[in-house]
């Protein structure tokens, strides 16, 4: 790395230079804070002892340590104009301790065997990471590929303090949290997933970081704006200045150190309202620095031949250059889920509207947040008791019948009933029938999603059809010349329809594989009648 470049806002390689770096005896240690009068250094390799190390013009200040070695914890002691002492965690140590603030001595070198996953299809599974800290990652990534899924997607990895706020305020956007084990470990289950021809993907949330001041608050000149009302977020965390050479540098060489060094298969930028926004808050106006940073940011993942996504609290209407987002499309279902039978066609406009809006571009799924928020997994959401699960089958239709990539939060799969907790592990066997039945649909209808190129193939279409009926609809999903009927039934009442064409049915939600009443239709010809049972749902093969 050019130390120009890093100051100038230009590096993406900052943590080859910084940091502990190898040498032939020993460690050099580096950090840049061109404001400070002295840095010393202490750690076990000098018995808490501080050391000073050389300062440059550019405000790098360096020392070369013989006696460090791997394991080694060390602090940086940093004193200002006015003599007063920091003491610092690296910002780009590769490990730290959180309980005792202090950067570790790494070496987590890894020679990957298998190359990224190249798809255009995605259903990805999002995980957080200590659900399984008790399982054999081998079985998580059976699971995956049982369930048809293409990509798992974690949730905050780096290091962090806070439990509550689920990885996404950083400590340290260098380190594997160590909560979750060892960045070894990490890289070798992301090279078994890849061998399985299953693509890994973590969330970065790069809008601010934690106000420790241990971690990058003690640096906070350099990163942080200097103005107290756009300083701190609305939820108490320091907010990145996108206008500072030190912020570009330093979020670049997260994204490209996360790319390179675990051979991830993209990038979520969780939150971008924040980056976007000022605050977040669209009444606030547009963040004009942070957009411009987002491009580069984007840029940097294209050129690791990732995929840039990017998670929205909002309904997304931006033109960036991510390959997909995940937005609030599909929270009118889950209004209308929780409402009564008889009230679900107020929602027909917006239904309507997500069926035949182009989501090719987006991933349209249910994430944490819909397990998370009102106490209430995405299961307990749904109006009723005993017809919750056939209301849920028809809802897992819909999602893998619209003509975007998918997502899932792990547990929603099986239907769970509890409410998403960091504290708290899902049980994916200990299954009841009727999560027995309906894990055994999302698997048909995912599998469906994945075979057929009507529902998955960028350029197929989506036509909406005139049915009578309250909470029904019904559209072709088409690609050159073939095509899907699907028909979705959000209320209580059974359906006849007329049916314009040869078809035959290749699910139904009624289905008792599935544990539904066996009210299938099998092979229908035209001017027939189709048969929708109460909150059921089909998908059909037109014939020609």
């Amino acid at each position: 790395m050019d130390t120009k470049d890093y100051l100038n806002g230009k590096a993406n390689d900052a943590y080859g230079y910084f940091g502990p770096v190898k040498k032939t005896k020993g460690y050099m240690f580096r950090i840049c804070t061109p404001h400070a009068k002295k840095v010393e250094i202490i750690g076990d390799f000098n018995d808490w002892q501080p050391k000073k190390m050389r300062g440059y013009a550019s405000g790098v200040f360096t020392i070369t340590i013989k006696e460090a070695k791997i394991g080694d914890r060390y602090q940086f002691l940093i004193t200002d104009a006015n003599d007063e002492v920091r003491k610092i965690v690296d910002p780009f140590a590769q490990e730290i301790i959180v309980e005792e603030k202090c950067s570790v001595v790494s070496d987590s070198s890894y020679k990957f065997k298998n190359k990224k996953l190249k798809t255009d299809k995605l259903n990805i599974y999002e995980v957080y990471m200590g659900s399984f800290l008790h399982n054999n990652p081998d079985d998580l990534i059976k699971y995956a590929k049982d369930h048809n899924f293409t990509h798992i997607k974690f949730m905050p990895v780096s290091e962090y303090i806070n439990y509550k706020s689920m990885g996404f305020t950083s400590s340290g956007l260098f380190a594997y949290s160590k909560r979750y084990g060892s960045s070894l470990d990490f890289k070798k289950f992301i090279d078994k997933c890849h061998k399985e021809n299953l693509g890994v993907l973590i969330d970065l949330d790069l809008a601010h970081f934690d106000c420790d001041p241990c971690y990058l608050k003690s640096l906070e000149e350099y990163f942080a704006y200097d103005y107290d009302d756009i300083k701190y977020s609305y939820y108490g965390d320091m907010n990145f200045d996108p206008t500072k050479n030190f912020t570009k540098s330093y979020l670049k060489s997260a994204v490209d150190f996360w790319l390179k060094e675990f051979n991830l298969d993209g990038i979520m930028l969780t939150n971008v309202e924040n980056m976007i926004y000022w605050q977040g808050d669209e009444s606030r106006g547009e963040n004009d620095k942070w957009i411009d940073l987002l491009g580069d940011l984007i840029e940097e993942i294209h050129q690791n031949k990732a995929l840039a996504l990017a998670s929205f609290n909002g309904i997304y209407k931006y033109d960036f250059d991510f390959d997909y987002c995940i937005d609030y499309s599909l929270r009118p279902i889950i209004r209308s889920m929780q409402d009564l039978p008889y009230k679900r066609d107020s929602y027909k406009k917006e239904i309507n509207s997500l069926i035949v809006s182009d989501n090719s571009k987006k991933i349209l799924g249910f994430n944490y947040i819909d397990s998370f928020l009102d106490e209430a997994s995405l299961f307990m959401k749904i109006n009723g008791s005993n017809a919750k699960y056939k209301q849920y089958k028809t809802m897992l239709t819909l999602l893998y019948s619209l003509n975007s990539k998918k997502l899932l939060f792990n547990g929603d799969e099986i239907g769970s009933d509890l409410t998403f907790s960091v504290y708290d592990n899902i049980d994916l066997d200990e299954l009841s029938e009727d999560q027995v039945y309906l894990n055994d649909f999302y698997k048909d209808i995912s599998k469906l999603y994945l075979e057929k190129e009507e529902l998955n193939h960028v350029d197929s279409t989506t036509k909406l059809l005139d049915v009578e009926g309250y909470s029904l609809y019904a559209y072709i999903r088409a690609y050159k010349e073939k095509k899907l009927l699907v028909i979705i039934n959000f209320t209580d009442i059974d359906y006849e329809i007329k049916s314009p064409y040869d078809l035959v049915e290749l699910i139904n939600s009624s289905d008792l594989k599935y544990g539904g009443k066996g009210n299938i239709n099998g092979k229908i010809n035209k001017n027939e009648t189709i048969f929708i049972e109460d909150f059921g749902a089909s998908v059909f093969e037109v014939k020609n």
